[in-house]
């Protein structure tokens, strides 16, 4: 039988929400893995009073910023097409996009709880739990300590939210932004199609 999530969370996630905010749809989840490039190198500052060097060196910022992008597949090593042959790309998008955002403050390894409020979309990282219970019985409601509030994006932001296939899990959700960003989540054990599916809905895809 699935886990009811919204017995485990509705509580604690509703003591951490703005007042009047309401859940549309919750689901334990994972951040994809992958590893995102390091930003591009920053130029050196020029010597004073060369305002030709000045002005070369502020363009050269707005390229660098406008141009280079976050791509979860690796730095551009020799093993980045084994990393997207197993885990694809779990973000994409430039280095001051909404996607770029969620890959710095979203780590790979942590327990995640991806809400979807009538306001935003929120990602709390859920805390260890040390709770013992003999086998089959239900698990007990987390309590708001456990949550961690990670990132957040409003509603209005986001364009899309697509279930897709990726052959390590059937029912990866890829949420795409205004910006042209995109970030995905997964969670082969917690996130299945249904609850995908639910996210989606609830996010207008």
């Amino acid at each position: 039988m699935p886990t009811d999530y919204r017995h485990l969370y509705a509580d604690a996630v509703t003591s951490k929400l703005e007042p009047g905010e309401v859940i549309v749809a919750l689901s334990e989840a994972k951040r994809p893995h992958g590893l995102a490039p390091d930003p591009p190198p920053r130029p050196p500052d020029p010597a004073p009073g060369d305002g030709a060097a000045v002005a070369g060196m502020g363009l050269a910022n707005v390229a660098l910023s406008g141009i280079e992008a976050i791509d979860n597949i690796g730095g551009g090593g020799p093993t980045d097409w084994l990393i997207r042959l197993f885990f694809g790309r779990a973000a994409r998008g430039r280095l001051d996009s909404v996607a770029a955002d969620y890959v710095r403050a979203v780590p790979t390894d942590a327990k995640l709880l991806a809400v979807v409020t009538d306001r935003r979309l929120v990602v709390f990282r859920v805390g260890r739990s040390t709770e013992v219970r003999p086998f089959g019985e239900r698990r007990r409601p987390v309590v708001a300590a456990k949550l961690k509030p990670l990132w957040s994006v409003a509603r209005a932001e986001v364009t899309g939210a697509r279930r897709r296939w990726h052959r390590l899990h059937g029912a990866r959700l890829r949420v795409t932004f205004r910006d042209g960003s995109w970030l995905e989540l997964t969670g082969p054990l917690c996130l299945g199609r249904q609850r995908a599916g639910e996210l989606r809905d609830a996010l207008g895809g």
